[in-house]
């Protein structure tokens, strides 16, 4: 019995603490850009998402059909009781990327029904206009955990998921001007978070960051060009003044 007891608090640490999650997006000023990322998680939870094979062929013929997302790479490798998945690619629109679960991995005839695939790419809500880039998150891997009944010890003991967190990186067209990120690079450019996942089993991850959009090049000579024409004016004017 005390065996069992042992057992039943060592298996879902076994097979829970070994969830990673890497993942690094390029961002360009129109919303564009491109993404790598990899996951690694025991054969129990990656299959709550669907089968390895079957998910890569799905992402593949979903990218093929999708006018908005290429994907340049995508592939699995199981080992020890793990599942390794990588994928990489390019979008026109971080919005589109986004929404890529809801419009190509949907049965159309249940659109408002998320399937699980849904879970790695989370919520996103982008918005650029003349104000700047506005950019804001969200990625619940909680189902996960209450799907799988090994992992339901999990819910009350954060604790057993160890070390195992998931990294992300935004690469932005412009210096940030506020954001939650764990770190930062100088130029304000680069902005990395962290989350430890025994502290989001019951809430989600959550990142969020704004920064002002640079002016295209040829956009700066609209202000000087207002300087120039302000200056001839008020030569204008002062000329006009002085005694004939």
């Amino acid at each position: 019995m005390r065996l069992l007891a042992l057992l039943s608090v060592l298996l879902p640490l076994l097979l829970v603490s070994c969830i990673e999650g890497e993942e690094e997006i390029w961002l360009e000023p129109d919303g564009s850009g491109r993404i790598e990322a990899t996951y690694k998680m025991p054969t129990v939870v990656a299959q709550k998402i669907g089968e390895p094979d079957e998910l890569v062929e799905i992402l593949k013929k979903a990218a093929a059909r999708d006018p908005h997302i290429e994907l340049t790479s995508v592939s699995h490798q199981t080992r020890r009781g793990g599942v390794t998945l990588r994928f990489s690619g390019t979008f026109d629109d971080l919005r589109k990327l986004a929404t890529f679960p809801e419009r190509q991995l949907r049965d159309p005839a249940e659109p408002d029904k998320r399937v699980k695939a849904e879970v790695l790419f989370g919520e996103t809500h982008l918005d650029i206009s003349w104000r700047g880039i506005s950019y804001d998150r969200k990625v619940d891997i909680g189902w996960l955990l209450k799907s799988s009944p090994a992992a339901k010890s999990i819910m009350k003991v954060p604790a057993l998921l160890g070390d195992s967190s998931f990294h992300y990186t935004l690469n932005l067209p412009t210096s940030t001007r506020q954001s939650n990120a764990t770190t930062q690079s100088q130029d304000g450019h680069k902005l990395e978070w962290l989350f430890p996942l025994k502290d989001h089993v019951q809430e989600p991850m959550h990142l969020t960051a704004e920064g002002d959009l640079p002016l295209p090049g040829s956009l700066w000579l609209i202000p000087f060009a207002v300087l120039v024409l302000l200056f001839l004016i008020q030569n204008r004017r002062a000329r006009k003044k002085l005694p004939r």
